[in-house]
């Protein structure tokens, strides 16, 4: 093996992945073109030929994995620093996020050459999450035109509901901290290579040999078509449309002839594919075939370059037919090779590169009668008609060159925006559904820091504040279904970590919530000397007050009326969603939701909302699952704010802040504490729940994780005379090994006997 990679390296450049060859053949012929090409030409593969259900095979799926994994080792072995990965189409779909995992911050494109199929369909396959966070791995993600990019945005939406978005006229996702760009670009050909042969006697000798010569003698039209022997192809479309062209059109008959090439691909042939287009050749045949003429000239094999070009250079026009295609250079190949510029297209609207050409008449494949009068509209065509729209499509293709296609890529993915300095690199997940995050200046929350942090401000006898977000944070969802929303709460353990916190004098705690006032004082009745944010700060009841006050007086409240109609009317379009109304604003949750319509409805409403509701000082705010209307400057931020001013009137910073949260509008709390407070006095700790992008320092996994914290901090607070620190870290080590609770280290604060 060695010696064969040395001399490939040597006089190819190359350097080959060895794979066995059973695995192989189940790799390539037993996922690749059994269980992907389908399905991804929308054929779901629901039934075999005896009609018995189809099952997905999942060693095949750990064979396709583990063909990946051979790839993911010969790369990490060649790379080096400020190496760019180009990985090429559906064989290697899992490859970007094996390689992301071991090669940090390195910029992967990714090309798929063949069509991504709708949402519906590809929710079918088992391993369709896995497919997709590995494509989402990429730096760059290739496709050759707009409705396959439009259906993968689509799965991405529905199946992990990431959502797109276009800046600066460039699509990408947010994915795992990182910015995923999407390109459209459809690749070309190396146009020098057709037209240096087009004259070559090897070509002529070709034409000899295909009997193409005589059907120029005889002044016969030729249509020609150059397809895999393929189901997708619509070879057997075309010829029974072909046939009723002979049918209907009489003048037809005797002057043009079908050049139908179909090339077997061995993985891909049906034995019924074959014989039904092996009959309909016969039929027409037979049928309206004489001396000096066959309609149909059948090729069932592979074909050479210079019987290609031969068969370009004698055709008046190029008929293909397929009902799914992805990469199909055939077109442009037929542009360069057409002789004396009469070139003309004739292509199925589902054809990959149709709507690049201008010149195409594009059809419905199914419809025969579409394709009859396609036929004969090109065969009718002016020859000045011809020769301008030929040239157009000629200029096109010569000056978008398979290079230039490459260079754009690789220009794209040089630009592309990883990283380059080292980020915290986090996995989540198992196997091949591993994900790979990255963020800049982000870290977990250690137990034991903030514990000593706490310690310390009790020893420097400063306040400690504890802001905290309700839903997501203290409990264990945010879903917004009716039903969830209502009944989640704090788990008996979280409300005594919060009681017993409370009841330490310098520890101010606040719960800070989108929820209604009526909602947290019955959730907190047991605990007075917790202080309520309610609605994110519109209502605000200070620790051991009875009193609600406003964060801001309200006096026009004429903007409701408007806009709970508008949000009526979508809501009432939007089956699965609802409207929360609350005293500083009205909320929309749509997360129950078809998740790409209500996404749909969420940018619509926005943008309806925000252009009616121009005059009122009033913003439009976003979350997951949720759009609000409020009146402006009315959010946690400015609630943070108020809190501070209240404690500290002097201006001074407590000496210790712990902030937690994990939806959007928490953000705003971050931002507020990080600007506001003076670091080199105050012990601060921003915290999302979940591990994503966040203005945070710091992150826990789930809201479990929370409770524990609290926990562990209240532990601190009450622990007896002796019982150190760095023991109750301990306890915090011990639960995340054993994955135990809190509650099993209560007895490490009890006093020994």
């Amino acid at each position: 093996m060695d010696a064969v990679s040395q001399t490939l390296l040597a006089e190819f450049n190359c350097v080959p992945v060895f794979i066995p060859r059973d695995t192989l053949t189940e790799f390539y012929q037993g996922f690749c073109k059994g269980t992907l090409w389908p399905l991804f030409h929308m054929l779901t593969p629901l039934t075999d030929e005896n009609d018995h259900t189809v099952q997905f095979d999942r060693s095949l799926w750990h064979t396709y994995c583990l063909v990946n994994r051979k790839f993911s080792d010969v790369v990490v072995a060649l790379y080096q620093e400020d190496n760019m990965i180009w990985i090429h189409d559906y064989h290697l779909m899992v490859l970007p996020s094996q390689l992301r995992r071991r090669l940090t911050g390195s910029k992967i494109g990714f090309f798929l050459h063949i069509p991504w199929p709708s949402s519906e369909a590809y929710r079918t396959l088992p391993v369709r999450d896995e497919l997709l966070r590995g494509l989402l791995s990429s730096t760059l993600l290739g496709f050759h035109l707009f409705d396959y990019a439009r259906h993968f945005l689509s799965a991405c939406v529905r199946l992990l509901n990431i959502e797109h978005e276009a800046r600066r006229g460039i699509l990408g996702v947010e994915y795992s901290g990182r910015h995923v760009m999407i390109r459209v670009s459809h690749i070309g050909i190396d146009p020098t290579r057709f037209t240096t042969h087009l004259g070559s006697e090897a070509v002529q000798e070709k034409k000899e040999e295909l009997g193409l010569v005589p059907i120029r003698n005889h002044r016969q039209h030729v249509l020609a078509a150059i397809d895999d022997l393929d189901v997708f192809k619509g070879i057997s479309l075309k010829l029974l449309a072909f046939e009723n062209l002979l049918q209907a059109y009489t003048t037809y008959r005797g002057r043009v002839v079908l050049v139908q090439v179909a090339i077997p691909k061995k993985a891909r042939v049906k034995s019924i594919v074959q014989s039904e287009i092996r009959e309909l050749v016969e039929q027409i045949n037979t049928k309206y075939g004489k001396p000096g003429y066959t309609p149909v000239i059948y090729i069932e094999r592979d074909i050479s370059f210079d019987e290609r070009i031969a068969i370009y250079s004698e055709a008046d026009a190029l008929l293909l037919t397929p009902i799914r295609d992805g990469l199909n250079l055939i077109p442009y190949e037929y542009i360069v090779s057409s002789g004396n510029g009469k070139g003309q297209l004739i292509l199925s609207e589902f054809t990959g590169c149709s709507r690049a050409l201008s010149s195409a008449v594009r059809l419905n494949p199914w419809n025969y009668d579409e394709v009859m009068s396609a036929i004969d509209r090109v065969l009718q065509r002016d020859p000045e008609e011809i020769m301008l729209k030929h040239a157009a499509d000629r200029k096109y293709v010569e000056s978008h060159p398979t290079a230039k296609w490459a260079e754009s890529f690789l220009t794209d993915l040089t630009q592309a925006s990883e990283p380059v300095q080292k980020l915290l690199k986090l996995g989540l997940g198992l196997g091949v559904g591993l994900r790979v995050l990255e963020f800049e200046g982000f870290e977990a929350l250690n137990a034991e820091k903030v514990v000593r942090a706490y310690d310390a401000s009790e020893a420097n006898n400063t306040e400690r504040v504890f802001l905290l977000d309700y839903d997501g944070t203290l409990t264990m969802s945010t879903c917004s279904s009716r039903m969830s929303h209502a009944w989640a709460r704090p788990s008996d353990a979280a409300m005594q970590y919060l009681a017993a916190l409370a009841r330490d004098s310098r520890n101010h705690v606040y719960i800070m919530s989108g929820r209604t006032k009526e909602v947290l004082m019955k959730t907190f009745a047991g605990i007075p000397a917790i202080g309520l944010a309610a609605e994110h700060g519109f209502y605000y009841r200070s620790p051991n007050s009875t009193e609600w006050t406003t964060l801001q007086e309200v006096s026009d409240l004429s903007w409701r009326e408007v806009a709970l109609e508008i949000m009526q009317g979508y809501a009432e379009r939007t089956d699965g969603s609802y409207i929360e109304d609350k005293s500083a604003g009205l909320v929309w949750h749509y997360l129950d939701a078809d998740p790409e319509f209500g996404n749909w409805q969420a940018k619509e409403m926005r943008d309806h909302l925000e252009t009616v509701l121009n005059a009122f000082e009033v913003q439009v705010v976003t979350g997951h699952g949720w759009l609000q209307v409020r009146l402006q400057n009315m959010n946690k931020g400015a609630m943070t704010e108020k809190i501070l001013k209240e404690l500290l009137p002097d201006g001074s910073s407590p000496g210790f802040v712990l902030c937690l949260g994990d939806d959007r509008t928490d953000e705003d709390m971050f931002t507020i504490l990080s600007r506001e407070l003076d670091r080199s006095r105050c012990e601060l700790f921003t915290c999302t729940v979940g591990v994503k992008p966040s203005n945070a320092n710091y992150y826990l996994r789930t809201s479990d994780e929370v409770v524990d914290l609290l926990g562990l901090i209240s532990m601190t607070s009450q622990r007896p005379t002796g019982l150190p620190a760095t023991t109750v870290a301990a306890a915090m080590d011990t639960h995340r090994a054993r994955s135990t609770t809190v509650s099993d280290f209560r007895d490490l604060a009890r006093p020994s006997a």
